[in-house]
């Protein structure tokens, strides 16, 4: 027949036809399938499409697919290989702190001194607004942590952190006494923080505690950065406190020698007293012999706790009347009791308490002291 050699034509084209296209389906990868299920218009209902065309359920939605894109394009071996701290450092950059706290916690039960973990679950739980837990988490991290420049980054975190509750009266208003706590326990860490300082003056003058107002103010007025806010509030706890000199006015003070050192002649309410120059020393005070000698000096005293050589020492704040150094007058002026037993030597630490409010220089050769005020 004449149309055979065609049928025979046909059937081989069908076939070949037919294997190709099962060639072609073998080699379709998931991934393509994925849009023609997706996009398919009969399965879906007007509830999903509303619910996708929120803002921010998209944006929720775009945030979880990027992160899993992330996550498939690293190898198996990379996800195999993360440490619990790294699973903790994942969950919380997105968010996920109702999982990283427990982690963190159950590495600081293995290991206690593991300074990371602590400083993770601090910042977690200031995003928490346990600011309690937090504190105390830092407190613990200062010990742990064996890097300087950590810990020097971490205290002065810590002490912007404090500094931002006191400044919140609606956050820590029934809590001010545990805020106070925080504040001198982190300054015994960074003694030389204006700040910190500055915020324990006026926190201490809203209570009406003007002594320790005005040692914090001092203390406060030795750093640049605040000097001149604590100049205008020890104005305006107690004056000026410096008679007989004007702004700019030089005074030279004889010294007296004292093996390498100096000591300062000067009168404290009428008693004459010889004070060791020291300009490492944060406040002016009297030594413990010299207390009990002219007990009546001793007047309005405040609790304080002063951080010696040996550690920590308990003792207490008073007020005089007058201190006067040669030429100039302090009045009202804040001094402590040093733990102290110099009898025959000298009666106590003239400190930066007094020097700061002055451009001061030391003449060593001439045994000299010039002081100029600020």
């Amino acid at each position: 027949m004449r149309f055979a050699p065609s049928l025979t034509l046909t059937v081989i084209a069908f076939a070949a036809g037919f294997y190709a296209s099962e060639y072609r389906h073998t080699k379709v990868a998931p991934s393509d399938l994925a849009p023609a299920l997706t996009e398919n218009p009969a399965t879906s209902s007007s509830t999903t499409n509303a619910a996708l065309s929120s803002p921010l359920l998209n944006e929720s939605l775009d945030k979880s697919l990027a992160a899993s894109s992330a996550i498939t394009q690293q190898p198996f071996s990379s996800l195999a290989a993360l440490t619990p701290l790294e699973q903790a450092t994942r969950w919380i950059a997105t968010g996920n702190y109702g999982q990283a706290v427990p982690l963190l916690e159950q590495l600081l039960q293995t290991d206690p001194q593991l300074a990371e973990a602590m400083r993770l679950l601090a910042r977690v739980y200031e995003e928490q607004g346990q600011h309690e837990q937090a504190v105390a988490i830092w407190f613990r991290y200062f010990s742990a942590e064996i890097d300087a420049q950590k810990i020097e980054a971490g205290l002065q975190y810590l002490a912007n952190y404090l500094v931002r509750l006191a400044s919140n009266p609606v956050l820590f208003g029934e809590r001010q006494a545990w805020l106070m706590q925080q504040l001198n326990d982190l300054i015994r860490l960074t003694p030389d923080n204006g700040e910190l300082h500055l915020r324990l003056a006026s926190m201490h003058l809203d209570d009406k505690e003007k002594e320790l107002a005005q040692y914090h103010a001092l203390m406060a007025a030795n750093q640049v950065v605040t000097r001149a806010r604590a100049d205008a509030l020890l104005i305006l706890i107690s004056g000026d406190g410096l008679n007989n000199a004007a702004r700019g006015e030089e005074v030279t003070i004889a010294l007296q020698r004292f093996g390498k050192q100096f000591l300062v002649p000067v009168t404290i309410d009428g008693i004459s007293a010889r004070l060791l120059l020291d300009t490492g020393a944060s406040i002016s005070g009297l030594t413990a012999t010299f207390v009990e000698r002219h007990y009546s000096l001793v007047r309005n005293t405040k609790p304080i706790k002063l951080n010696t050589a040996s550690g920590t020492v308990d003792s207490y704040l008073f007020v005089v009347n007058s201190l006067n150094i040669a030429s100039l007058e302090f009045t009202q002026h804040l001094l402590a009791r040093l733990p102290m037993d110099n009898a025959n030597q000298f009666d106590g630490l003239l400190g930066v308490d007094i020097l700061g409010r002055f451009e001061f220089v030391i003449d060593q050769e001439k045994a000299e002291l010039y002081l100029r005020k600020r």
